[in-house]
């Protein structure tokens, strides 16, 4: 399941990061310069419910919510 994480102005993507991997996420993405407040986790495919709180909760996050889109080229 992939997540999209908006991040707080006031705490550094490295930090929101290395969060993210610290609570299950695979592989972290971005920011892209075109969306510097933006990080792509990819979660295991267990209860998105609990996965979205449990990101939305970490210290840096503005949000978090399910990515419904998806690239062909993934």
């Amino acid at each position: 399941m992939r997540v999209v994480v908006g991040l707080d102005a006031d705490h550094p993507p490295a930090t929101v990061t290395d969060a993210l991997l610290a609570h299950g996420a695979r592989a972290v993405r971005g920011p892209a310069p075109s969306l510097p407040d933006v990080l792509v986790a990819e979660f295991p495919d267990d209860d998105a419910t609990v996965t979205l709180e449990r990101v939305a909760a970490l210290s840096g996050v503005r949000y978090a919510e399910r990515d419904t889109l998806r690239s062909t080229l993934d």
